[in-house]
């Protein structure tokens, strides 16, 4: 190999080197906050559950009982980010978009979701309702449907 060769391959190794950071952790609780609430929205539970901490994955998995069965979730979103970097802690805003399976109206409720970094990996640690429709997490809801009537008119015949 020759040193002009050699230099310019030491260069390309230098430079990329460069551009391999570790991420920071506003891109990983933001990742785990991804996967969580995305396998939360697909029904893959178990897998949605590994983020949660231990004390709090008893509480996610009832939260989410009805989803797939009552509960429809059409769409996740996380809305914001705030970082406590001192306390290892961040809070994570998501928005569900959701319907309840015996009704056609779209609801949309916005959840706080308190995350902690034990050891680099972020798990989740409380999550409750702050804005938005009521029901997603399975509360009591008394939902009015409408009397249906038979609206056709009697039939006359004309002679």
């Amino acid at each position: 190999m020759t040193p002009t060769r050699f230099a310019a391959l030491l260069v390309v190794a230098v430079s990329l080197a460069g551009c391999f950071a570790p991420p920071s952790n506003g891109q990983k609780v933001t990742e785990a906050a991804r996967e969580l609430n995305v396998n939360s929205r697909f029904g893959r539970m178990d897998m949605a559950a590994s983020y949660a901490s231990p004390a709090a994955r008893q509480a996610f998995l009832e939260r989410r009982a009805t989803w797939g069965t009552l509960v429809r979730v059409m769409d996740v979103e996380l809305a914001s980010l705030d970082m406590d970097e001192q306390e290892n802690e961040a809070l994570v805003e998501v928005v569900v978009s959701w319907m309840r399976v015996d009704e056609s109206q779209l609801r949309a409720t916005r959840v706080a979701q308190v995350w902690r970094s034990r050891d680099g990996d972020w798990q989740l640690t409380r999550e409750k309702r702050v804005d938005g429709d009521v029901g997603l997490f399975g509360e009591h809801v008394e939902v009015a449907h409408p009397e249906v009537r038979d609206v056709q008119y009697p039939t006359t015949t004309l002679r």
